[in-house]
């Protein structure tokens, strides 16, 4: 978590000093002292004392707060803290201490937005992501699971939530196992005519399905998360998979002809299909953003980052 915390800062240009002295006390932790983080309101733009406090089963007490506020240094305070932290336990601090205090729902939140924006660069550099062998392939080849592509979220966290009952709600970053296939072969058109063509997609076992993939969907400089991967999924078998890309890869194309004796062209919309038999697959391991969700009752889901719904694990 500490190194995430840093990250972060960094990420946003906010140098996170070492304090005078090694605060860590009462389950609190100094992390350092940073310029104010835009991140927060209340605070002026003076130094703020940076804490974390540790996931724990019992909430943050009332005395454990009055105790660190007699030794905490400064006035200006970030409270990080895996642990709940009940309403209004800040209250009676005297001191001139300020504090803005986020508790594991928020904590999550912000770490998971970071993460999906890209600041949180603390993964390996992607390099030649999209290279394929170039030789023709007929079987499948699992290229493993190193320097694997990360996919950019389309859906945002916060804007699920806004969406979603209330209640206590646990968020943590997480990564889904899907799959980027290569897939080339050929396409026949009108008068036994062909045409070379390769496209590029996801398979994905928790939506069930698969989705044309650009490179622009790529999440530069992917951070260092869980992977999950699904205990129900099925991948799809070869025959399978070009089955499902068929009525995909099919199309309609405009071809123009003369008409005999006369000087007129028209023009037609001619089908363009698979040919099955001469496509050739390859596929490496790709990650997708999600959330690990854990309700009130204990409940533990994932919040896909494509489509907003969520599976069961």
């Amino acid at each position: 978590m500490e190194d995430i915390v840093r990250a972060i800062l960094e990420s946003r240009t906010v140098s996170l000093e070492p304090s005078d002295k090694n605060f860590n006390f009462y389950g609190f932790k100094c992390l350092g002292v940073a310029e104010k983080s835009y991140d927060l309101d209340g605070l002026s733009d003076s130094l703020v004392y940076i804490w974390h406090v540790k996931s724990d089963i019992l909430p943050v007490s009332k005395n454990e707060i009055e105790r660190w506020s007699i030794d905490a240094p400064g006035n200006q305070h970030w409270i990080l803290s895996e642990r709940e932290i009940p309403e209004g336990i800040f209250d009676n601090i005297t001191n001139g201490i300020r504090v803005i205090a986020w508790g594991p729902d928020k904590l999550s939140r912000w770490i998971g937005e970071s993460v999906l924006r890209g600041d949180l660069s603390v993964g390996s550099e992607i390099e030649d992501k999209l290279s394929f062998p170039e030789e023709k392939i007929s079987d499948l080849v699992n290229k493993g699971n190193q320097n694997e592509i990360t996919l950019l979220p389309i859906i945002r966290l916060d804007d699920w939530l806004q969406t979603e009952p209330s209640g206590s709600l646990h968020t943590l970053p997480v990564f889904l196992e899907v799959k980027l296939w290569k897939v080339s072969g050929l396409m026949l058109g009108p008068g036994s005519i062909s045409d070379q063509k390769s496209w590029t997609f996801i398979e994905d076992p928790w939506m069930n399905k698969i989705i044309p993939f650009n490179k622009d969907q790529i999440l530069l400089n992917p951070p260092n998360l869980t992977k999950l991967i699904s205990s129900k999924k099925q991948w799809l078998t070869v025959d399978q998979l070009k089955s499902n890309l068929k009525p995909m890869l099919d199309y309609r194309k405009k071809e123009e002809t003369n008409e005999t004796n006369e000087l007129v062209t028209s023009t037609m919309l001619e089908w363009w299909r698979v040919d099955l038999p001469s496509l050739n697959l390859n596929f490496e391991f790709a990650k997708v953003p999600a959330w690990k969700l854990r309700f009130e009752d204990g409940v533990e889901k994932i919040l896909h980052s494509y489509n907003g719904k969520t599976y069961e694990l």
